[in-house]
């Protein structure tokens, strides 16, 4: 994957604009890399897809030379090089403006509100899934490659998921843990349709209450302030295939009636209006709240959850699949920005022991965005560990844990025997700037005087030798990196930070 090259093809009538994402695509490492070309007109652009090569991707503005230009481009488009993955982009990112352009043959949308340094893996990732949907055999595509990456879990869930769109299903849950990978699942949905086939994502719990339901079922001219025209809703857009209803549990109880009633008849009725519009999707849904409490205290209704619950998707809590931590590490670390990154083989260890409890996955995915700051040659040590993660596992001078597996000697008693003859420092005491800073350089001198006498130390061993806990240690060396009063390249060959 890291000698795979996209081909990129941006239409945008801000010059700015393209400078920004040329640069953020040609000039940020990633799992793989981007040839980009800009153009500012339709007519350049017309010209451009109708020569080789074809373009992997295609970058669009919604408004170019003229109102909704870019629909029509994403359109011919879709004719010309079938297998282009399309991308639409604005700077409004409303529900409309996203639907409008997914109808419109688009695989995706992109804000140009995205930050620069997640552009290049959105557009990858968005990459990924629309080949396989459009039928790429190439490896650029997730397939296999994908659900294997990122552990048993999802290869099984993956395995599941042509069998259930091939069956007589029409509603699924996935159920899950915040953080658990329920947007993933039912992305591999979203990769399984061929085709036309829509597949809708709608986030229930972002969009106003007093908006939702003319979102969800779309409204007729009149119904209410600002109902300038009918509209159609996210549900009848994505009849003849899925839409992924996250957030179900927010679902208002007028919602959650209209919603029954497309279950159960394949029809919806627009807001204001009384005639049912005939419609056939099928629902994904998913939520974060205890759906069984709320129906107990009369919050959901019980009928409306027997219909979502036709199939079940069950995604693990973290903790409870510790053997796919390496998976993820190795999944994540290639494919975030600035990458790809490699971990030490203690960092795996100390990192599957910790239970992930408060967001699973996109804990674990935090967690290791967290690290790359102090990367060594795009290497993850112990050393950049959060000390939120050893205050986790309790850490504590002379606690064990996965880093005693680490190289360098192990860990002798903390006293001062450790330390043969006197310290002969370096530099005068008075250029210290204070005594926070002379602690720094006392440090540091020590390290060095050990690393003389002990060979390259691991940083649990030097935490005892000095007499305090890893964390403490730890969150030192990192304080003194940010002050350029240590240098990590220097440190990594003075402490046991790294196994290589």
């Amino acid at each position: 994957m890291s000698a795979e090259r996209l081909k990129v093809v941006h239409l945008d009538d801000d010059p700015f604009e393209l400078e920004r994402v040329k640069a953020a695509l040609e000039k940020h490492a990633m799992a793989c890399s981007f040839d980009v070309e800009s153009f500012s007109t339709s007519e350049q652009y017309r010209r451009r897809i109708n020569h080789k090569p074809v373009p992997d991707v295609v970058i669009l503005d919604i408004h170019i030379d003229a109102d909704e230009a870019g629909i029509r481009l994403a359109e011919f488009t879709r004719k010309t090089t079938p297998s282009t993955v399309i991308l639409m982009c604005s700077t409004a990112d409303d529900v409309s403006t996203i639907t409008e352009c997914l109808n419109s043959g688009a695989d995706d949308f992109i804000s140009k509100q995205s930050d620069k340094g997640e552009l290049s893996l959105r557009i990858y990732n968005s990459f990924k899934l629309a080949s396989l949907k459009h039928g790429s055999d190439t490896e650029k595509g997730p397939g296999r490659n994908r659900s294997k990456t990122i552990g048993s879990t999802m290869s099984r869930i993956s395995k599941r998921v042509p069998q259930i769109v091939n069956s007589a299903i029409s509603a699924v849950f996935i159920k899950g843990e915040s953080g658990t990978g329920k947007e993933v699942a039912a992305d591999l949905f979203g990769a399984t349709l061929t085709g036309s086939m829509p597949f809708i994502k709608v986030n229930c719990g972002a969009i106003a209450p007093t908006l939702l339901e003319s979102e969800l079922f779309g409204h007729v001219k009149g119904s209410f302030t600002g109902a300038q025209a009918d509209k159609k809703g996210l549900l009848e857009a994505a009849s003849g295939g899925w839409i992924f209803l996250d957030e179900v549990a927010t679902l208002s109880t007028s919602a959650q009636v209209a919603l029954l009633r497309v279950l159960e008849n394949q029809e919806v009725t627009r807001v204001g209006s009384t005639k049912p519009v005939a419609i056939n999707v099928r629902v994904l849904s998913a939520t974060n709240e205890p759906i069984e409490k709320m129906i107990k205290e009369g919050r959901f209704r019980g009928d409306l959850w027997q219909r979502l619950k036709e199939a079940i998707i069950e995604l693990p809590p973290l903790r409870d699949r510790p053997d796919e931590i390496p998976a993820l590490i190795d999944y994540f670390c290639e494919s975030m920005p600035g990458g790809p990154y490699q971990v030490s083989g203690p960092v795996k260890e100390i990192l599957s022991s910790v239970s992930w409890t408060e967001g699973n996955i996109r804990e674990l995915r935090n967690c290791l965005r967290a690290m790359t700051e102090f990367h060594v040659n795009k290497l993850l040590t112990p050393l950049s560990i959060p000390e939120r993660i050893w205050e986790e596992l309790g850490d504590k001078p002379g606690t064990n844990s996965a880093e005693q597996a680490n190289s360098g000697p192990k860990s002798p008693p903390a006293n001062s025997s450790m330390i043969k003859g006197q310290i002969n420092l370096p530099w005068d005491m008075s250029e210290a700037q204070n005594y926070d800073h002379l602690a720094d350089l006392l440090l540091l001198e020590m390290t060095k005087i050990l690393a003389d006498q002990h060979g390259k130390m691991s940083l649990r061993s030097l935490a005892q030798a000095v007499g305090v806990s890893r964390s403490t240690l730890s969150g030192r060396f990192k304080a003194m990196i940010h002050k350029n009063v240590a240098d990590i390249n220097e440190l990594t060959k003075l402490v046991g930070i790294s196994d290589k």
